[in-house]
């Protein structure tokens, strides 16, 4: 199980010198298995994917892409997704319903004139469009399974659970946990895992202060969540736009006085797990 980050910010890109090191692209993680791929989130990052497997011998073996939710910083580079443009490729996309209406109708309004010049009907290597709900466990090619949890997060979100027989990833992003702490559920969902990718953009001081009821989490309550989980890693990702890298890594040593095996999640950042080692 090959394990890739593309886009680990929040919110909008953010190019620059004070985020070269972390990376600017939105938010877009890829899981390669037997040569088939998963991409949770859309945002600017997997444009970087498109162009990785555009070269390389994944190109026309295709996979699935599975969105959390639809803010513009999950949803926001699919329209640049390169391998959506070949019809030999065949991508699944997987969603929520929201308000009564379906994955393919919320994807097709941001391609649409006057806000694009291409419409979604281009991207003939999008096959399928699909219906996810939190709590569903869906078996997929290559022995992999994804398992989704409702997430506390405004118009709601969903997080993701891979298992292979390579080992496990967690993924958890765009959630805010009780303030009694860190919330039971989500511990259970990612308990044991190899991995767990937890959003952590604040503060514990802006998360309980002016960013409460965002729908966003504190280094501090990744690191909580990853201690009582017993992951194997945990990868602070969706970092806060107005974050410089240096700023984002202060925070690595605090969350690791709480959690040793924490790291920074970087545009830069591979993973490889294999239980056969």
């Amino acid at each position: 199980m090959e394990l890739q980050f593309w886009g680990v910010r929040g919110s909008i890109p953010v190019p620059g010198t004070d985020t070269l090191k972390i990376g600017g692209n939105t938010t877009c993680v890829s899981i390669e298995h037997q040569g088939y791929t998963l991409v949770f989130d859309a945002g600017t990052g997997i444009r970087g994917l498109g162009q990785h497997l555009d070269g390389g011998a994944a190109s026309t073996s295709g996979g699935c892409i599975f969105l959390s939710h639809y803010h513009w910083d999950h949803i926001q580079g699919l329209p640049f997704f390169a391998p959506a443009f070949r019809a030999e490729n065949r991508f699944h996309l997987f969603g929520e319903r929201k308000k009564g209406v379906d994955l393919q109708h919320i994807l097709a309004e941001q391609m649409q004139t006057p806000y694009f010049p291409v419409s979604m009907d281009a991207q003939a290597g999008l096959v399928t469009f699909n219906e996810i709900t939190a709590g569903q466990t869906l078996d997929l090619s290559a022995g992999l399974s994804v398992q989704s949890i409702r997430l506390n997060h405004p118009s709601g979100a969903v997080g993701f659970r891979i298992e292979c027989a390579d080992g496990s990833v967690c993924i958890v992003t765009d959630h805010e946990h009780s303030d009694g702490g860190v919330d039971a559920p989500i511990v259970e969902f990612a308990k044991g895992a190899d991995i767990l990718i937890h959003e952590a953009p604040y503060s514990p001081e802006e998360r309980r202060g002016p960013r409460k009821g965002w729908g966003h989490s504190s280094w501090e309550d990744a690191a909580l969540t990853a201690k009582a989980a017993e992951v194997g890693t945990l990868y602070l990702s969706h970092h806060d736009h107005e974050r410089s890298d240096d700023e984002i890594f202060q925070r690595l040593d605090l969350a690791r006085r709480v959690f040793e095996a924490t790291e920074i999640a970087t545009e830069s950042t591979k993973r490889t797990l294999s239980r056969s080692n």
